[in-house]
């Protein structure tokens, strides 16, 4: 199988002033019949490129493997997919460092929708749903064997994250809503053996309904819960922003802001229109009346620091044909992480090194779940709240950008901090934009510059509409995606796949 492979090692000053560069670039051909890559990152080992090559030999498909240093330096593989009996999960393992292959499959014994996963000291982790009551179930890939937690099978129980710490334990949060005036959010920290360390019941305003939920890895000493919130029941529009610090040894207060009283979130909107939705909202405050103001919101990923915690989260407008069940509101639910991939499928797992892995669960685009396929789904603006260690906000940042129009809900942006400077990142087309903003809350620069492709001689044609942008370790990002590029020398085009590392010094 004859393979193209082209290398850059870039040093290429873009913004001088802010010191943003494009420091190294990755290239591989790519026909249309290919079908497109997951992109896994590994934190500052590196990246993990997987693809069905759609070819087999003696029956066995065939699957490609690349892994990337920092530098985008590469070395590759491919093997054998073993035959995989109707109805059985396949896991494999990858040791990047020898590149030996361990395939482990198996036969859940009972009938599972899968909606998470993520892997822990050697343990595989589920989470879904047995006929519609949520189920936790583990693998021992050592031991080859499987079993289910007990503990969640309950009517009126939605699983919102499953994420494992960096102490070798792992959260399920779940919500519960057996009727308006019994709602609460209930947090469970497991070993790897599956045993419960804490059982952590959180009682949520009978007025409110929580939509969505992420947890803390344990980085910091406490546990914190960020998610959104919506008045009343029934409705899958969030009102709000809330935080909780849990602590199962007292009662928890769950903190909650509407989208109004934040300084930038409706910075995507016209000013007047803007500045009416807050009158309004201060009206009805004042009137005893809850603000009515409600938007569709993707809770994206919590950052942990020593000084406290920052959230993000973006706004969308959903495909004519969104649901509001769980399974068509992918942004609801699964452990969202900044090493995202929208190729393929997209679960995530946080540990000492932010790992992700690779699940049949997921759609292509799915960052959160289930995906549901539309031309119409609109990216129309991103959030980061910043928390300090008690769960208590501080402070807000937006980034305004042209609406995204995307086949299905994805994360068009992303963000790093370094010293106390935050860059918030947007791909949009053939241009990245960059904001960075000051600890005080001053914007130091908004601009767009277009992707560099490491030849002069080589301009864009087109970009997909799914590449992407992402916040990858320490102060870089990684942008990946697929471009028709022409060489104005030569005058032919080509199709590649790409990855650029994006610095921030």
């Amino acid at each position: 199988m004859k393979k193209v492979l082209l290398f850059f090692s870039l040093l290429l000053p873009l913004l001088a002033a802010s010191q943003i560069s494009q420091t190294a670039r990755f290239e591989k051909e790519h026909k249309g019949s290919d079908l497109e890559y997951i992109v896994i990152a590994m934190g500052e080992k590196g990246l993990t490129l997987v693809r069905n090559t759609e070819k087999f030999e003696q029956r066995k498909k065939i699957w490609e493997i690349m892994v990337l240093d920092t530098a985008l330096h590469e070395t590759w593989l491919v093997f054998h997919e073993n035959n995989n009996p109707k109805g059985n999960l396949k896991l494999m393992e990858v040791d990047l460092r020898t590149h030996n292959i361990a395939e482990h499959d198996f036969k859940p014994e009972v009938e599972i929708t899968f909606s998470h996963f993520s892997v822990m000291k050697g343990i595989a982790i589920f989470g879904g749903y047995i006929s519609k009551e949520p189920a936790i179930l583990l693998y021992d890939m050592q031991n080859e064997s499987a079993k289910v937690l007990p503990g969640t099978f309950a009517p009126h129980l939605e699983l919102l994250d499953l994420r494992t710490n960096v102490n070798n334990t792992f959260n399920a949060l779940l919500t519960e809503r057996k009727s308006k005036r019994e709602k609460k959010l209930i947090l469970r920290t497991y070993d790897a053996n599956g045993v419960i360390l804490i059982d952590d019941e959180i009682l949520v305003d009978d007025d409110k309904t929580i939509l969505s939920g992420l947890t803390s890895t344990l980085i910091n000493d406490d546990l914190i819960i960020i998610g959104t919130w919506t008045e009343g029941n029934g409705n899958s529009q969030a009102t709000g922003i809330y935080s909780v610090v849990a602590d199962p040894f007292k009662d928890q207060k769950i903190n909650y802001w509407d989208f109004t009283g934040l300084k930038h979130f409706l910075d995507y909107l016209p000013a007047k229109k803007a500045e009416r939705i807050r009158a309004k909202a201060e009206w009805r405050r004042n009137a005893g009346k809850t603000v009515d103001f409600k938007a569709h919101v993707a809770s994206i990923r919590i950052e942990e620091s020593k000084d406290g915690y920052s959230f993000l989260s973006e706004v969308y407008t959903p495909s004519s044909n969104y649901g509001n069940s769980r399974t068509n509101n992918p942004f609801s639910n699964p452990y969202y992480s900044p090493y995202y991939s929208p190729y393929g499928f997209s679960p995530y797992s946080f540990g000492p090194m932010p790992y992700r892995y690779y699940s049949p669960f997921y759609g292509p685009y799915s960052p959160y779940g289930p995906s549901t396929v539309s031309n119409d789904t609109r990216i129309q603006h991103s959030t980061i709240l910043f928390f300090d260690l008690k769960g208590k906000l501080k402070d807000d940042l937006g980034l305004k950008f042209e609406e995204i129009k995307i086949p299905t809900r994805e994360q068009v942006s992303d963000y790093v901090i370094r010293n106390n400077i935050t860059t918030f990142a947007c791909l949009q087309e053939k241009e990245i934009q960059i904001q960075q903003t000051s600890a005080d809350g001053s914007e130091i620069r908004n601009e767009k510059f277009k992707i560099d492709t490491g030849n002069p001689n080589d301009e864009i044609k087109s970009e997909s509409n799914s590449s992407t942008i992402r916040s990858w370790y320490k102060n870089n990002f990684y942008v990946f995606g697929y471009h028709t590029l022409r060489d104005k020398t030569e005058h032919k085009s080509r199709d590649v796949f790409y990855i650029n590392r994006l610095t921030i010094e």
